[in-house]
């Protein structure tokens, strides 16, 4: 038996873009991003997360952003 699909107002409700969170190294200054985690905010010190490039523990969370949903043709 195939499970139901969920209904809203007559359509099938689609699943909603993570959001990323981008953090900023503060040793070096390089970028990156990760999937967003439970108590991320913007301007907050992140030190428990290792840099790509410089291998640093500090860094300060820039944005917060949800990608905007793909509209299929």
């Amino acid at each position: 038996m195939s499970e139901p699909s969920i209904m809203m107002g007559g359509r099938s409700r689609e699943r909603t873009p993570e959001p990323l969170t981008f953090l900023k190294c503060l040793s070096c200054g390089v970028e990156n991003s990760r999937p967003f985690k439970e108590n991320d905010y913007v301007l907050k010190i992140v030190e428990d997360e290792k840099c790509p490039k410089c291998g640093g523990t500090r860094s300060k969370i820039v944005n917060i952003y949800v990608p905007e949903k793909k509209e299929s043709k």
